[in-house]
């Protein structure tokens, strides 16, 4: 696996393949990981959130969305592959059944949550789920549901509560979780349930964002046209020399 600094921020450069074999090393290894996605929304939310940057920049695993490609692709650094959070969660669930992990389902809405669960034991014939709780819970509730997590033996935990409060809920309990890895997917549920429609494949070059925008109009427009404006001038600035923190291209192994 190859380390990039990209923006400030490390990205790892592997294919999707290579991110399960070390989804399944961390499994065996029994220690907390944590796998993080970052989008040009992240990278663009960091500027204002210290504590997601910090999180990004010690996470074990950071794999790129198609905009943080594009944008090394720009610097002339090399990744992979994209690989978004929601492509990768379902290559978990794919192979789960076969590798007998357990799997944790935590965030959005009850209603929800019970659709996709429902959904997946459907289609992943065998498939172990560990448990599931949704993400409207109080702090007094915070403590039991920690302890469900523990006792539920989960192998991998997926965190749907939107960016940055799943980032933060995992960074904050990542240590007394006891689950291998850990990975926050966002809106992911809500396609799982049926209740949103993913990407189509031919569209996973960059128009993943378009296709968001056609289905939520209202409510998307104005982040989409602030955040892609930002993080296109980030990825120039750094091309151009105009910032102290230009993009590193070193190599990490």
């Amino acid at each position: 696996m190859k380390r990039y600094q990209f923006l400030g921020y490390p990205v790892d450069s592997l294919t999707t393949t290579e991110a399960l074999s070390r989804i399944d090393d961390f499994i065996r290894e029994k220690k907390p990981h944590r796998i993080t996605p970052i989008n040009a929304s992240k990278l663009c939310k960091v500027d204002k959130d210290r504590r997601l940057a910090d999180i990004i920049k010690e996470s074990d695993l950071v794999i790129p969305e198609y905009a943080v490609v594009w944008g090394a692709n720009r610097l002339k650094i090399k990744l992979d592959e994209h690989i978004g959070g929601i492509m990768l969660m379902r290559r978990i669930l794919a192979i789960a059944p076969k590798k007998n992990y357990r799997i944790y389902f935590l965030g959005t809405r009850q209603e929800i949550i019970s659709e996709m669960i429902r959904r997946l034991r459907n289609e992943y014939q065998n498939l172990k789920i560990a448990g599931y709780h949704n993400g409207y819970f109080t702090e007094d509730e915070e403590a039991s549901i920690i302890e469900e997590i523990r006792s539920s033996n989960a192998d991998i935990l997926f965190v749907a509560m939107g960016t940055p409060r799943q980032e933060v809920w995992i960074d904050k309990h990542l240590s007394e979780l006891n689950v291998s890895v850990i990975m926050g997917v966002g809106g992911s549920f809500d396609v799982f349930a049926g209740v949103k429609k993913e990407t189509p494949a031919y569209l996973r070059c960059g128009f993943e964002w378009l296709y968001r925008l056609a289905q939520e109009p209202g409510r998307l427009w104005k982040r989409y046209l602030t955040t892609n404006t930002n993080f296109v001038w980030k990825v120039l600035k750094a091309k151009w020399g105009l910032r102290g923190d230009k993009a590193n291209t070193k190599r990490a192994v």
